[in-house]
């Protein structure tokens, strides 16, 4: 099962703040079945969020380890504009990646290789202008790894 899925794809997401965004998004990861519970998942992302959240050019990749989660799952949201560093831009597109605790590094691997995709213009400009949340599934599966 890839960790891109069409039901965890919003493209319209409006949140006040990243706490809000983070609770809209585990949510969906919720709904989906691939998590079971919203606040484990919140408190998580929160929590690593301490240590900083990557982002570049406008994307913000929050991630976390859960006990909240019981699939590996990346969450991706086009948003109105959410602050995650305040010496950083808003960011207006979200990856939000979620493994079950105790998955080792798997994280970290999906992190490496959304960032080397968000160096390429092309795959960016796709993210911000892709309308079909399927089709923004099968870009991010289809080069995933």
């Amino acid at each position: 099962m890839s960790v891109f899925s069409a039901d965890l794809v919003n493209l319209d997401l409006f949140a006040n703040d990243k706490t809000e965004a983070i609770r809209q998004m585990a949510q969906m990861v919720v709904a989906s079945g691939r998590g079971t519970d919203v606040d484990q998942i919140v408190s998580d992302v929160l929590a690593r969020d301490e240590m900083g959240t990557p982002q570049v050019d406008g994307v913000a990749i929050p991630h976390a380890r859960s006990k909240g989660v019981n699939t590996s799952s990346v969450v991706v949201a086009r948003t109105n504009g959410v602050t995650f560093d305040p010496e950083e831009d808003l960011a207006d597109v979200l990856f939000m990646i979620l493994v079950p605790e105790g998955e080792g590094n798997e994280h970290i691997e999906i992190l490496s290789g959304l960032a080397r995709r968000l160096m390429d213009p092309e795959f960016t400009a796709s993210l911000r202008s892709t309308n079909d949340a399927a089709e923004l599934a099968n870009l991010l599966a289809n080069g995933q790894g």
